[in-house]
């Protein structure tokens, strides 16, 4: 049995449907096979894995679609049905069955930097995303952006989570790799409470992230280009502005969905903001993601890093 008859007859065993009409593969993806299961009862949208760990990745997936969808109704798929790889495929055995996630099918529809009503409200909805809070930062169970391990145990100190749970496990990855980064880096870490320290920065609320918003997680949500959906997340609670990192790191985002989301927050109090320090701290953030796409991919994201952290320090 081939990876889409096994599919077909797992949305038949949960009762999503009696047949499978038509299965289209969907490209985008980097690491998981995507596709459109369309059926008699709807379209659903299935992403499939043989990964070991793709199981654990795609538990954190459907906690972090249900948890954003409760925050923002309708701002990502909504999650219906997740598995782990059977043992047979974690031995790779010729019987292998994937770890799957099942979601609804979002047609997307282009989402251009220019079309301004739907960057106005991508900006909207991010604050409200946001505005959804915990007591610590962290997350229910361990995450992933992209396959870099997110370890969520829960924490009261912002400075402390994001060095020792962010910055250090992949500097630690990367260690040896290049001698500069490795410098860089220690200088980093033990000055990081002159920029985000609690005397620095002010009471931080742990917010509900995305975590891994470029131009490539988010889009159209069908034809009128008018409502935004992101997908994809590496969710957690953190600060707000670390979402902006990778949004500024590889673009696609204009001035009109920074300042919706400023005006959907300052000017409805949702949250507690501290300007004085900002750029740096959106240096540290992007830093964060040159790092995590170094240690993933190499080449010249390490010297994003460098070159980013040689401002700072």
């Amino acid at each position: 049995m081939n990876i889409q008859e096994y599919i077909s007859s797992e949305l038949q065993k949960h009762s999503f449907c009696t047949t499978v009409q038509k299965i289209k593969r969907l490209g985008g993806g980097s690491i998981s096979q995507a596709a459109c299961f369309s059926t008699d009862k709807g379209d659903y949208f299935v992403k499939t894995n043989a990964d070991p760990e793709a199981g654990r990745w795609f538990e954190a997936e459907s906690l972090a679609l249900e948890r954003m969808n409760d925050a923002v109704h309708g701002f990502v798929p909504m999650p219906l049905h997740y598995s782990y790889a059977t043992e047979s495929s974690k031995n790779n055995t010729a019987s292998a069955k994937p770890a799957y996630i099942v979601t609804e099918y979002v047609p997307l529809g282009r989402a251009s930097s220019s079309h301004q009503t739907l960057q106005r409200e991508l900006g909207r909805k991010l604050a409200r995303l946001h505005a959804s809070t915990a007591d610590k930062f962290g997350f229910d169970v361990t995450s992933w952006c992209g396959t870099t391990k997110l370890e969520n145990s829960w924490s009261t100190d912002w400075c402390q989570f994001y060095k020792t749970q962010r910055l250090q496990p992949l500097l630690k990855q990367v260690k040896g790799l290049d001698k500069d980064i490795d410098t860089l880096g220690a200088s980093l870490c033990s000055r990081l409470e002159h920029w985000l320290g609690a005397d620095v920065i002010g009471e931080v609320k742990p917010s509900l992230l995305h975590g891994d918003l470029w131009n490539g997680n988010w889009g159209a949500r069908g034809s009128n280009n008018e409502q935004p959906i992101i997908f994809d997340p590496a969710c957690y609670y953190g600060h707000y502005e670390f979402e902006f990192g990778i949004m500024k790191m590889f673009g696609g985002f204009t001035q009109t969905c920074f300042d919706a989301y400023e005006d959907a927050l300052l000017n409805t109090a949702l949250l507690p903001t501290t300007s004085e320090g900002k750029k740096e701290r959106l240096i540290i953030y992007e830093a964060y993601h040159h790092l995590n796409h170094y240690a993933m991919f190499g080449g010249s994201y390490g010297d994003g890093f460098i070159n980013l952290i040689d401002k700072l320090l």
